[in-house]
């Protein structure tokens, strides 16, 4: 009935990355529609709270090829923000990250040896246009 035409087309890349800028609801997370979310939600936070933000991002996409990348843990990424002067206490990071997790711009997660690591649950390419418009801000 029928005569089909059967071609590989394997790109190799993550299912992800494949559909990160379709516009189908289908798609939870576009490309688009994330990075206009994430832009949105921090510009109604403090230029700490963006600080804090943009630490974690750089440092996942600097891991951004490490197999074995389980997120940044919260003592690192507090003595980044001490260090930076945007925060003067766990309990303001905390504070902070509780803001994150409201708005589903981190995920935390438990190692198995029990540290806190932290988590930006969007793909690099999303990551690396949002720096890239922060930058041009």
């Amino acid at each position: 009935m029928y005569n089909w035409l059967w071609y590989e087309m394997t790109t190799f890349s993550p299912y992800a990355e494949e559909t990160a800028y379709e516009n189908s609801l289908l798609v939870q997370h576009s490309g688009s529609l994330a990075l206009s979310s994430l832009t949105h939600v921090l510009c109604s936070l403090t230029s700490n709270a963006r600080g804090i933000f943009r630490l974690l991002v750089e440092y996942q996409l600097e891991n951004k090829d490490n197999p074995s990348y389980l997120g940044l843990s919260f003592q690192d990424l507090y003595q980044r923000c001490r260090e930076a002067f945007l925060v003067n206490s766990d309990l303001t990071l905390r504070a902070q990250l509780t803001e994150f997790r409201d708005h589903k711009l981190i995920r935390t997660k438990r190692g198995a040896d029990g540290v806190e690591y932290l988590l930006i649950p969007m793909d690099a390419g999303i990551l690396v246009d949002f720096v890239q418009k922060d930058n041009d801000v």
